[in-house]
């Protein structure tokens, strides 16, 4: 019977020489403990009367190869007329038609409108998902995709400031049917982004982004508060009227990963 067990015995102490190994060897680890500076172009994907084209810069750190933490400052560099705004002037009146008292006027319409000046932010990163691909079998890159969100300052300003141009106030204003929001927002930013890596420290950037604020875009009477402006027939407007809005935004870019040499894993 000793002789039987005996085997047995030896079998059950061998341990695999795969115990608590790595589940990869040699994974080159491109996030690892290193900063990230990105510059990119981009535009406004969803807005109601003018589109954004935008210039980004980014710093952010890799705490590991799966979370980061990052800053970035995004810069309307100019405005493009969308086409629904073209349609919306070619048919609003150059003057107050007094058959259409709540009509606004081309004037009136355009001292309302306001952009995304600027918008600065902070984020926390996340990237659930990495590997590699091939191009028609001779290309081959490391790739990322990753999921961000954090708090974010707005800075809106008039797209054609004009004379006669009223700043929203908290209570409703009788001196005007259309105000301008304009000055600092606080919101914030969720999205999604992929990486690919030509090298080691230079990748290729896309994002999508989705700022959400509390704005009037349109700067006109959206909720009834009794009040009516100066001449009498329009609601008058102010602050009340802000909702939650969504900016969507695309962005490409270059990414620099520093230092320039990534970690091997044992």
């Amino acid at each position: 019977m000793f002789l039987v067990l005996l085997p047995h015995a030896a079998n059950a102490q061998r341990r695999s020489p795969l115990a608590d190994a790595p589940a990869i060897r040699k994974r080159v680890e491109l996030r690892q403990t290193r900063f990230e500076l990105g510059a990119g172009l981009g535009s406004t994907v969803n807005e109601t009367f003018y589109h954004g084209v935008l210039a980004d810069v980014h710093l952010g750190f890799h705490i590991t190869d799966w979370l980061s933490l990052s800053v970035l400052g995004t810069f309307n560099v100019s405005t493009i007329s969308t086409g629904f705004n073209d349609e919306l002037q070619s048919r609003l009146p150059q003057a107050t038609n007094n058959d259409m008292p709540r009509t606004p006027t081309k004037t009136d319409a355009l001292r309302g409108m306001n952009k995304e000046s600027s918008i600065l932010a902070a984020r926390i990163e996340v990237t659930p998902f990495t590997g590699k691909y091939s191009l028609f079998g001779s290309y081959f890159a490391h790739y990322d995709f990753y999921l961000f969100a954090g708090p974010t300052l707005v800075n809106l300003a008039a797209v054609t400031p004009t004379a006669g141009t009223v700043t929203c106030g908290d209570t409703p204003s009788t001196n005007s049917a259309t105000c301008i929001v304009s000055g600092s927002k606080i919101g914030g930013m969720g999205g999604i982004g992929f990486h690919s890596f030509f090298n080691d420290y230079l990748a290729l950037s896309l994002e999508l982004r989705d700022v959400f604020i509390k704005d009037n875009p349109a700067g006109r009477g959206v909720v009834v508060t009794g009040v009516l402006d100066g001449s009498g027939g329009q609601p008058a407007v102010s602050n009340k009227d802000l909702t939650w809005s969504s900016h969507l935004m695309a962005l490409l870019g270059l990414t620099v990963y520093l230092p320039a040499t990534a970690n091997i894993s044992p």
